[in-house]
Parts: C-alpha cells; structure tokens; sequence
C-alpha cells in the first residue's frame, strides 16, 4: 500500500530539484546562445523560446515547493469543525525553531483551540514557550507527525478517534502530516503529541 505522506515528502523534495535543473539547464542554454552568438533564424529563436520556457517552469516548480504551509481562517474552521465531538482532547506541541515551522504551530493551534482541544505543556524536552502559551517540545526533522503512545491507541489513534481525525483534516487541508505510536517511555501518554518540522 502506498504510503501517502511518505510519498508527499518525497515528492515535495523532487519538485524542488526538478525545479533547480530546470532552471539551471535554462540559464545554461541562454548564456550558450549568448556566448556562441548562434547566426540568426527560426532554429535559435526556438531555442531561446525553448530554455526561456525552462527558466519560468524550474522558477515555478521551486516557487511551489518553497512556499509556506499555512491554514488560513477557513482551514482552521474546518478543522476545528472536524475535531468538536472530542473536545477536551489533551495535546501537546513540538516545533522544529524556523519561522515557517512555529507560524505552522500556530495556525494549527488556533484550530484546536476554536475545537476546544486542551493545549498543555510537553512533557519531555521542552525548550520553546510561545508568548501566552504552554511550553512546547524542539524537533529537528522535516514534515508533520502526530504522535500518540502506544497504550493510548484504543482512546487516540483507532479510525474514528481523536488522532485519526486530527491527521485525516489537517490533510484535508493540504498538510503533508504521518502518525506514529511511540513507546510509553518514549512520549508521554496523557496527550496527543503534536510535531511540527521543517518543511520538506
């Protein structure tokens, strides 16, 4: 079975090199025809129209791939639309500290907020503490994971369950987002742990 947000990870870094050769080849072939000084005719003008084209298509490509994941007004409603019936559902954030990443948290955090979801402070590891919130995790990785631990996966992450529903609208959304059970040891078992990397 093909795992979506594997492939949405995978794809998103694709696009992004597609789009950096694309423009180099573009570039490279313009300054050739520059430098080369091609006599003139319907062959160079194709050419020049050709790694024109190039340029613009690697420009949009990276364009696409570097631009922020955001949920706007509409998306945080629908979210939290989603995610009402489990109001209470205790969770917690990680964040990797870049701008994208911690704006990301934000707009997430205000979709649980709006669903009545109870933020609290992560367990292990905290180290950044947004202003009037409580203090989250740091991570170091690329993409979105909403993690539970395993003792909890009747209660969190079974379909139909909080977790399950939380990853299903935060990709209906456009969120490239896994889960992931944890050992007990590893996270703790009175929240839902919510991680938000790097964009891939």
């Amino acid at each position: 079975m093909l795992n979506t947000a594997a492939f949405s990870l995978v794809l998103f870094s694709w696009v992004k090199e597609v789009g950096e050769i694309l423009l180099l080849i573009g570039l490279s072939g313009e300054v050739a025809l520059l430098v080369l000084g091609i006599s003139k005719g319907a062959w160079e003008r194709g050419l020049a129209i050709t790694f024109a084209a190039l340029v613009l298509v690697g420009v949009a490509l990276e364009y696409w791939a570097d631009s922020p994941r955001t949920l706007g007004p509409a998306s945080q409603q629908r979210i939290a639309n989603a995610l009402k019936e489990f109001r209470g559902t205790p969770f917690d954030f990680s964040v990797e500290l870049d701008p994208e990443a911690v704006a990301l948290m934000d707009d997430v955090g205000k979709a649980l907020d709006v669903a009545g979801w109870k933020r609290q402070a992560v367990a292990q590891g905290s180290g950044y503490i947004p202003p009037g919130k409580p203090a989250a995790g740091i991570v170091v990785f690329k993409g979105v994971e909403v993690q539970i631990a395993e003792s909890r996966h009747s209660d969190w992450g079974a379909a139909g369950k909080p977790a399950a529903v939380l990853l299903h609208a935060m990709r209906n959304e456009g969120l490239t987002a896994i889960a992931k059970q944890v050992p007990d040891h590893q996270e703790s078992a009175d929240a839902i742990h919510i991680k938000i990397g790097a964009k891939p």
